[in-house]
Formats: structure tokens, sequence, C-alpha cells
């Protein structure tokens, strides 16, 4: 099978102009035109419907390139175990991990990785957790690092650490000396009722500590007096330094990334609110013997 016409029609697919696709394909843009006026001739039926300058999939399309995309990955798959085979330290990783995590793991972890395998390209690609996922899925990324759990059918994951999320308050807020110290729990335990006339300082619904943050209002029936919503991390915790208002976040951030921001932090609720940090890749793809290596590095620093 000529792997090359997969890829071209994918591009013209995903550009829609045969402009840009022959300069990403680094090919002519009459070779690229008669390439697909002859491939339709061959195959005698439509895959484009020329509108404008635009290309568009007819349904014959549509059939072809949903099966290219799964003719490719296979391929590459069978790349990665060939060259396991032959090389056994040669290959490539394409790594997607969510944005603000990346700032930790990616430091520490891929120092010693190169040092195992310093003829492994590595890829760093970047996202919140639709965006992993939609990576893992399409072959952009051969493992992702979320936030469990996910229930996609085409992947399978593995768990990597578990996270808990915890109430952060200034350090001379006025309600930090109410915490209570319980063998339960891994850190002083505070009443989250005592902070309903607070500002809560909350990320967006579609990022993952925000929607954790009003599942916690769910289940602990906690309506907040007030609320502050920010996309960022960091700023979030410079506000609680200041005595802004509260929020709530994950332990892992509070460790690893902003340990010099001076606040408190408390468990809460009856038992210790917390989720699964994994590793995903599509389901039964090959995966070589160092992205099982890799998996392990960071499992070690978490």
């Amino acid at each position: 099978m000529d792997f090359k016409e997969l890829n071209y029609v994918l591009a013209i697919a995903k550009y829609q102009n045969i402009t840009k696709a022959s300069q990403h394909l680094f090919i002519s843009q009459p070779s690229l035109s008669n390439f697909i006026k002859t491939l339709e001739k061959a195959l005698g039926v439509k895959l484009f419907n020329k509108i404008g300058n635009r290309f568009v999939l007819t349904y014959a399309g549509e059939c072809y390139v949903e099966k290219a995309k799964s003719i490719l990955i296979l391929k590459e798959e069978l790349d990665l175990q060939l060259s396991d085979i032959v090389y056994l330290n040669q290959g490539r990783l394409n790594l997607a991990m969510p944005f603000t995590r990346g700032l930790y793991l990616i430091p520490s972890t891929l120092p010693k990785f190169s040092s195992l395998y310093p003829k492994i390209k590595i890829n760093i690609l970047e996202g919140n957790t639709q965006d992993l996922e939609k990576m893992i899925l399409t072959g952009e990324a051969d493992i992702a690092i979320l936030n469990g759990p996910i229930h996609h059918n085409n992947l399978e994951f593995e768990k990597l650490h578990q996270e808990e999320i915890v109430l952060v308050t200034s350090k001379n807020h006025p309600l930090a000396n109410q915490r209570v110290i319980l063998n339960k729990f891994k850190y002083p335990w505070i009443d989250l009722n005592l902070f309903r006339k607070d500002t809560f300082i909350l990320q967006y619904p579609f990022q993952y500590t925000g929607q954790i943050a009003y599942k916690i209002f769910k289940q602990q029936k906690f309506t907040p007096n007030s609320i502050f919503q920010i996309q960022s991390l960091a700023t979030s915790l410079k506000m609680v330094e200041a005595g802004m208002g509260i929020c709530f976040m994950s332990e892992f951030y509070l460790k690893h990334l902003f340990s010099d921001i001076n606040v408190a932090y408390f468990s809460i609720g009856q038992e210790s609110i917390s989720f699964d940090l994994i590793v995903a890749h599509r389901k039964s793809s090959y995966l070589p013997l160092y992205i099982k290596d890799f998996t392990q590095i960071i499992r070690s620093v978490l």
C-alpha cells in the first residue's frame, strides 16, 4: 500500500485547500492537484467536492479518511515494534500532558530518561484533558498524563499516583486555628462549613480543578457566599496568600510548583477528597520498552 497516498488525502482533508496542503507536504500544488484527480479516477468515486477554493469531503471521502487514519496508526505501531526489535533504543516519544503539570514533570523526568535513551526523540504536547484524550485517539500522542478517571472505550490507562484536593487559606486566616488532627487524614482537617462567608477563588468549569470544586460543593451541600473565577492556579494562590479569598488545590501543585507561596492547607470532607493521576494510551496499542520505562520514571518523581 502507498502510505504517501493516505497522507496526501489526509492533508487535503485537514486544510481543505490544495495550496496549504501542498505546502504542508512539501510538494508542488500542480503535483498534488494531479494526484487527487488520478486517485479519484482510479477509485471511480469523488473524494472531494470543490466549493470555491475549498476541498470538502464527500461521503466517500469521509469513509476514506476514517480508514486512512486507522491504517496509519497501525503502520506507526508496527514501525515502533520493529524499531524496538532491531534497534532497541531508537525511536520517538510523543508525550502529552496538562500545561501546568508539565512545569514540574518535564524537567524532573526528561534528563533521566534521555540519559537512559539518548537516541529517543521526545516531543512534548500540551493541552487540557479533552485535548489530551483527542491526541491519544488520533495517534498524535503515544501516551498522555491525565487526571482520572476516563471512560472512553478506545483508551486504556494505569494509575500513577493518588492526589488529594485540599482547602487552601492564607496562613493568618482567622479560621485556620479551627483545624484538628485526625489520624484518617493526611493533613490537618477543617470543617468546610466554617467558610460560608468567604470568597472562593475557583478555576473555570472547563478546568479540572474547577470541576472538582463544584463537585465538592454539591457533595457537601455547600453554597459559597461569593465566587471569584480565574484560570491561573498560580494567581489564585497568590490571591489566597494576600487574604483575598480561599481556594481548592491539588497537593501536587502545592508541593512541587508553588511551595514558595505562604499558605495553609487542610483536608476536608468525611473522607479525603482525591483523584488518580493516570497515564493513558490507545487501547491495545503497542508500547515500546522505552515508553514503559518513562512511565516508571514519572511514577518515581511524584
